[in-house]
């Protein structure tokens, strides 16, 4: 959210906007519509996931947010510049920031701290502000000690949030995570979710987090749920998995807790949806 004033009125403007947004891919057969007429925004701070099952179009609207895909209709804009300025792309991108699923694949160069730097020195910064920006994300990712190593010797959990940082250097101001969690084991998981609330929390990083786990949508400020190319539904983590109709629906699995919250709910001992562990052990708690 930027926030200026003009006039003594002041004004609220979205960091990423997205109005009737379609994209289809082309081939010799013809069209595949794969987003169909999205519209969304998000605001500074915010924690937002987006939920569907594979093929459903989340990768797809990931890069139609940065810039990666024009769309084939509607617009997407960046602090109301749309992404079809080619003027304006490369600042767009740099502003929206995206983490993918392998981080082998987002690796350049075989010691961290040259990895983190190929971004800002792309965009033309100075060398003495590269050196701090490359300390600054490191440390924003725990990961400082590891400046001179090489990224090949680390854990995926290790890897990912060297992906990260690769992309905090470029000093976004959304972060979008694309299945950047789906690779990993439990630890690295947490490693990365650990890394990306805390920016989220302590940085007001507005982070945008496609999943298909849905432990990792609990903590969220807003779920989109996508079904065949389109948002079919955006509510609270307690409105959208409190909607048993919708999750069957849209083919998408309880968390552990609300599933055990409302298995209890269905047998009468339970009234309002629990969604976190905590939430269970105080419901039943009060139980006894």
């Amino acid at each position: 959210m930027h926030i200026f004033k003009k006039n003594g009125i002041i004004s609220i403007m979205k960091i990423l906007n997205a109005e009737n947004v379609s994209y289809a891919y082309k081939s010799e057969e013809g069209e595949t519509l794969a987003v169909r007429n999205v519209s969304l925004s998000i605001e500074q701070g915010e924690f937002v996931v987006l939920l569907g099952h594979n093929g459903c179009g989340k990768s797809t609207l990931a890069k139609l947010l940065n810039g990666l895909l024009l769309p084939t209709e509607g617009t997407v804009s960046v602090y109301g510049t749309p992404t079809t300025d080619p003027k304006k792309i490369y600042e767009i991108r740099s502003k929206v920031g995206m983490v993918f699923q392998n981080p082998d694949n987002q690796t350049v160069a075989s010691i961290i701290e040259d990895d983190i730097a190929f971004g800002p020195e792309n965009l033309g910064v100075n060398g003495e502000e590269i050196s701090r920006r490359v300390e600054e994300a490191l440390e924003a990712v725990g990961m400082l000690a590891y400046r001179k190593g090489t990224p090949f010797k680390l854990s995926g959990g290790q890897k990912q949030r060297i992906a990260i940082a690769s992309v905090l250097a470029m000093h976004p101001d959304v972060l979008i995570l694309d299945e950047s969690t789906a690779m990993l084991d439990p630890c690295g998981r947490q490693e990365v979710l650990d890394t990306v609330r805390h920016l989220n929390r302590e940085k007001n990083m507005a982070v945008l987090l496609i999943t298909h786990y849905m432990d990792e949508a609990l903590s969220a400020d807003r779920i989109l749920v996508m079904e065949q190319g389109e948002i079919v539904r955006m509510g609270s983590p307690k409105e959208i998995f409190g909607d048993i109709n919708l999750i069957k629906e849209c083919k998408l699995e309880l968390p552990i807790s609300c599933k055990i919250g409302y298995a209890l709910s269905q047998n009468g001992f339970l009234t309002d949806t629990c969604l976190t562990d905590e939430e269970l052990v105080e419901a039943v708690c009060r139980l006894s």
